[in-house]
């Protein structure tokens, strides 16, 4: 068997079909605990899953805060160079892309909330994330927010639904002079190889405030003053965490009729539920308006949250 017959015969392995919602979420922790002990050549399966996901009966859990090191040693570089590419690109911002697989479909939208499965390496061909690491058989990534930064928002507008791809992305739009402590360098170019498995539909949107319910909470009676305690991080198209409580390990509270927060992120947590998470985009009228707040949120701006709902009582 040749190297990239192993390859597809390992990326076959991996795939992960998300779960209906009759299945009980312990079942999806144990396929999830049984997907993160595979290699990191184990990315990205040959799915079929290119169209509209939804995320309620898909049951999928987020955990943030585990990262697992399952990595082993191999150089991805020396996979990826037995491809044929299939199609190449050079944006003018210095991103560029070589497709693995390139399908026909709609390309992704600003705002849309994507599935990915990816391997981030430098140049050399180290890997040094992946969703494998998380213990997640996909990544749920907002596109548009700086959830990653600003190279995976830009080169990710230009991959459809199913596409398979190698980006190199230059330092100056991923962590710049300062790299990210010991795992990236300073001006490093960083490459993401990434495959999109599909889209994910918002579980409402309504008034201005749209929302994915990544994790189902408590159904416990609710009393009119309960206080929520959460986490939460918080950006927008402009700028990265202009709010990360997780950073201080230090969650907040809310209380209904409490005015600190903007009117869209009341009503979420008006109805927030123990164990939820979300995430939520909030537009301009019902987050900070044309009044922006402070130099964190521009005039007229979407504003971003993924929620942890740790306790209403």
């Amino acid at each position: 068997m040749t190297r990239k017959q192993q390859f597809f015969s390992i990326l076959l392995f991996f795939l992960f079909v998300l779960s209906s919602c009759d299945i009980a979420e312990k079942e999806v922790e144990k396929s999830i605990e049984k997907h993160r002990t595979e290699s990191d050549i184990s990315l990205l399966t040959d799915s079929n899953r290119t169209d509209t996901l939804n995320l309620v009966n898909d049951s999928l859990i987020i955990n943030q805060n585990k990262i697992v090191d399952t990595a082993i040693n191999v150089n991805i570089n020396d996979i990826a160079n037995e491809f044929d590419f299939v199609g190449n690109l050079e944006t003018p911002s210095g991103i560029v892309i070589d497709w693995i697989e390139k399908k026909n479909s709609r390309s992704l939208k600003q705002g849309e909330l994507i599935m990915l499965e990816y391997r981030l390496s430098l140049p050399d061909g180290k890997i040094i994330d992946g969703n494998n690491r998380m213990k997640m058989p996909y990544l749920p990534f907002v596109l548009g927010y700086n959830m990653q930064n600003k190279g995976w928002d830009e080169a990710l507008t230009f991959l459809s639904i199913g596409d398979l791809a190698r980006i190199k992305i230059p330092a100056k739009l991923a962590y710049g002079k300062k790299g990210l402590g010991d795992l990236i360098p300073p001006n490093s170019e960083n490459w993401l190889f990434v495959k999109v498995h599909g889209v994910v539909a918002a579980s409402s949107n309504s008034k201005g405030v749209k929302i994915w319910e990544l994790r189902s909470g408590e159904q416990n009676e609710r009393k009119k003053d309960a206080k929520v305690k959460f986490h939460m991080i918080a950006s927008t198209e402009s700028k990265a965490n202009i709010f990360n409580t997780y950073a201080s390990n230090f969650p907040v509270t809310y209380t209904k009729g409490q005015k600190n927060y903007p009117e869209g992120l009341r009503q979420v947590l008006n109805n927030a539920k123990t164990g939820q998470q979300l995430f939520v985009v909030l537009d301009p009228e019902v987050a900070y308006g044309t009044n922006g707040y402070m130099d964190l949120v521009r005039s007229n701006e979407k504003v971003f949250y993924n929620l942890k709902i740790l306790e209403v009582k």
